[in-house]
């Protein structure tokens, strides 16, 4: 009987497990950015984080399931929402120094290192071991995507009244606007056809030495790093910290551009670790 009981709880944590995990490194992300200072100075700011996280990694998972994306679709997919996020979130894209009203090197550094390769592919695949297996079932109904849609909109309707964000130029405007149409664009083409299997899943210990090490890291930044008070665009951040999280982003964005380089070389294209 409490096992009948308990099933529907057990599949419904198969089913979001890794929705829940990979917003959870999201935001010890953040947060090792941001120290305990910022969490207790705008407490309010965590449950806005962990809606616009747990949403983006729903929709993420939908369409992992729905249209068989590796890697290379999610970086798509993540500079997509990167863009999005660095515009009207964050205002680094506005910051300066900029060229043509944007800051191309905020722009890349944060779609490409930041959305990218640490808080999509890297949280995806430590998500995918903890839970032992990746679901394969959509998780979102066309309402779910409304819901989680009008969720994003409100996170970014937040970030837009708090007065932070600066205001852009009607050529950052056009710059938005090309970025979200070349990223979209650029994963719809290079989608597989429906015919083409799902690639076979692995662990891999280069990605296990990744995910641990950062888990680790961010954990001893908020606990260890609370001194200088800097500014990452309009936020204030703790300046030690800021200084160590980029540059371990970049060792994961280098040695994961890296891994899959010597992955294709070997000829191991139907062996991803981040497919369901």
């Amino acid at each position: 009987m409490i096992a009948d009981l308990m099933a529907p709880v057990k599949q419904a944590g198969s089913r979001w497990g890794i929705v829940l995990i990979a917003t959870a490194f999201n935001l010890l992300f953040e947060y090792a950015v941001r120290g305990i200072p910022d969490l207790l100075a705008h407490p309010l700011l965590f449950p806005v984080l962990s809606a616009a996280y747990f949403t983006y990694f729903s929709m993420v998972q939908d369409l992992v399931v729905r249209f068989r994306l590796r890697d290379m679709h999610l970086m798509g997919v993540a500079f997509f929402a990167g863009t999005v996020y660095v515009f009207l979130a964050s205002g680094l894209a506005l910051t300066p120094p900029l060229v043509l009203g944007i800051n191309p090197l905020a722009i890349l550094f944060t779609n490409l290192v930041w959305w990218g390769a640490l808080q999509t592919l890297l949280a995806r695949y430590v998500a995918i071991r903890l839970m032992r297996h990746g679901e394969s079932q959509v998780l979102l109904s066309p309402a779910g995507w409304g819901v989680a849609l009008a969720v994003q909109a409100g996170v970014l309707l937040l970030f837009q009244l708090s007065g932070r964000v600066p205001a852009m130029t009607p050529v950052a405007v056009g710059v938005l606007i090309l970025l979200l149409m070349a990223s979209a664009a650029t994963v719809k083409i290079t989608l597989p056809p429906r015919e083409v299997p799902v690639p076979g899943t692995r662990p891999d210990p280069v990605w296990d030495l990744l995910g641990g090490a950062s888990v680790v890291l961010f954990l001893a930044c908020i606990l260890f790093l609370t001194g200088e008070t800097a500014w990452m665009g309009p936020f204030a951040v703790d300046r030690t910290a800021l200084q160590v999280v980029v540059l371990w982003s970049l060792l994961v964005a280098a040695v994961i551009a890296l891994h899959r380089l010597v992955r294709i070389t070997a000829g191991r294209r139907g062996v991803d670790p981040l497919n369901p």
